[in-house]
């Protein structure tokens, strides 16, 4: 029954201008300035005509709640795009990618992406990259295999020791 109500809200849904998707064993719920899950509410909104915008991000297990503003790119407020949950140098990590649906004509400039990285524990800002976070691999080639690397994403998490305030942050690889 279960699997049967969580089939019908990702069909009907996106009808109705929400979108809905799996996410490790979770509902995530995507409208157009928003994402919710069980545990989390994200909403995002303009601040200063388009010049600047806030995320709020509110954890509705341990009750905290911490709003963040950057810096826009400019024409458009951003709308969620996509939300994962990593372990990047150890530390567990929410990563929010958000979409900023240029008004353009040409159509390599009708969006943009940002991928905004915070800490899952206290929700506190680390870090930005341009890209997706499909586009996103941990930087430790110990990792991978030397057949791996050329398939490897182009942005890489870089660790940080010894630096509690940003445990790690994000680089682009360049190609080899």
């Amino acid at each position: 029954m279960k699997s049967f109500l969580t089939h019908l809200l990702t069909v009907l849904l996106p009808a109705s201008g929400v979108s809905a998707g799996i996410l490790n064993d979770f509902q995530v719920l995507y409208t157009e300035n928003s994402v919710e899950t069980k545990q989390l509410s994200i909403k995002l909104e303009s601040v200063d005509d388009d010049v600047r915008f806030s995320v709020t991000l509110e954890d509705r297990e341990s009750g905290i709640k911490r709003h963040h503003e950057f810096d826009g790119q400019g024409s458009s407020d951003p709308d969620p795009f996509l939300i994962a949950r990593r372990y990047y140098c150890d530390t567990s990590v929410i990563l929010l990618t958000v979409e900023y649906p240029w008004r353009h004509d040409l159509p390599q400039y009708v969006h943009v992406l940002d991928t905004f990285a915070f800490r899952a524990s206290d929700l506190e800002f680390i870090d930005v990259t341009f890209g997706s976070v499909t586009d996103i691999a941990l930087a430790d080639d110990t990792v991978y295999t030397p057949s791996e690397f050329n398939m490897l994403p182009p942005i890489r998490v870089r660790c940080l020791l010894g630096n509690y305030a940003k445990p790690f942050e994000f680089f682009e690889q360049e190609a080899k």
